[in-house]
């Protein structure tokens, strides 16, 4: 029986939450408030205040902090003038928001992005492996592309129609171009496509999604189920359920005890195993421990069930969570090389089966460290939610 997925979305006045449960178990977790939202994928005419030639051009979007671009994908800027751009990643610590002048949207079955300079690209979805579908979207995406454009096909497009897959990227290609005219009257700093984040979730996860539940104004409601009403895709085929009662969503279906455990060092294996998770500025380190599991049978199969265990929980957490940057997992020692063989496949397989943010697995020492990379796209869920002690700088 395939797992039962639902999405949570909370309104309220200080802005909105969004979960993702499988099977009562929290998934995602996405918060868009007035002191924490995420500025990426939003497109802004902004200023450019200052340049370091041959290094970075800051530019004022809005934001308490300047954002920064490469010089390298701007091209004859100069200090004082208006720049269209859009939000790659959010500003962390002392960085701020670091943007790009090529806009990209995205739909739950292509990206459409403008490829400036570069060589336009087709790329297909790797999680559709079917030879012939693949080259069959490979052939469309190439005819109805248009020029100046990459295109990138996302897993929910196989099977599509060729009718649909056109009216689709001429949807995106016709919103970008609107965007652009716009930008040319606009007064900068001025946000002109605001990602709305229930939106991108709900898109994100169409496939998968069984029941959406809103806890919202009836106002609110209402509008977003005209929109569902109005759509032909896929948009339209979950049941959407309107929350009001007492308690909240978020109480009544646990989900801010889970936040709350998300937040937490030490997370427990099935088995009695635990990991412990450290973020520090540097990297996250993990640590993984068999705690009070001793095993029905010799010390090797307990020491691989817990590592296995550990993996699992581990791609669960960086996704909760949000960790990215470089992350290093001490995993119990592994003497044979085909259990570590096993861990790494495993960890790879939970990895791709959680997170759709690329993870790299750069390998594992001879006493068990493994070292991840995750691209970071948004603060992490304890930056978000964590505030650090002026005294001792503590979360």
């Amino acid at each position: 029986m395939n797992p039962k997925r639902q999405l949570f979305i909370e309104y309220s006045d200080t802005g909105i939450r969004t979960a993702l449960l499988e099977d009562g178990k929290l998934l995602e977790i996405f918060i868009d408030s007035n002191e924490a939202s995420s500025w990426v994928g939003k497109v802004i005419v902004g200023r450019i205040k200052t340049i370091l030639p041959g290094l970075f051009a800051f530019v004022d979007i809005g934001s308490n902090k300047n954002a920064f671009i490469n010089l390298e994908e701007g091209h004859n800027l100069k200090a004082g003038q208006p720049i269209l751009v859009q939000v790659c990643k959010d500003a962390t610590g002392s960085k701020g928001a670091y943007l790009q002048q090529e806009i990209s949207l995205k739909s739950h079955i292509l990206v459409l992005s403008e490829s400036g300079n570069k060589i336009s690209e087709i790329g297909i979805s790797r999680k559709i492996t079917d030879e012939a579908e693949n080259k069959r979207l490979r052939k469309l995406a190439k005819k109805f592309t248009p020029k100046g454009f990459s295109l990138i096909v996302r897993t929910d497009a196989k099977g599509i129609e060729p009718t649909t897959l056109e009216q689709e990227i001429n949807t995106l290609h016709a919103t970008i171009l609107e965007i652009k005219k716009k930008a040319e009257y606009a007064l900068p700093p001025v946000t002109l496509f605001p990602i709305q984040l229930t939106a991108n979730t709900i898109t994100k996860n169409l496939s998968s999604i069984d029941e959406v539940y809103i806890e919202s104004s009836l106002e609110i409601f209402s509008s977003i189920k005209e929109i569902k009403s109005n759509e032909s895709g896929a948009f339209s085929q979950f049941p959407l359920f309107h929350y009001t009662n007492t308690p909240s969503l978020f109480v009544q279906f646990n989900i801010n005890k889970q936040i709350t455990n998300a937040l937490s060092k030490i997370i427990y294996l099935p088995s009695g195993g635990f990991i412990t998770i450290e973020q520090t500025e540097a990297c996250v380190v993990i640590d993984v421990n068999t705690g009070s599991f001793i095993g029905k049978k010799d010390y090797r199969t307990t020491i691989l069930q817990t590592n296995l265990e550990a993996a699992s929980a581990i791609a669960t957490q960086l996704t909760l969570r949000n960790l990215s940057g470089i992350i290093i997992v001490d995993f119990i020692d592994l003497e044979n090389q085909e259990d570590k063989t096993m861990l790494l496949n495993t960890l790879a397989q939970e990895l791709n089966k959680t997170s759709s943010i690329k993870t790299d697995i750069v390998g594992m020492t001879e006493l068990g460290l493994v070292q991840l990379t995750r691209k970071k796209t948004r603060p992490s869920l304890s930056e978000v939610l964590q505030k650090k002690c002026p005294h001792c700088g503590r979360s």
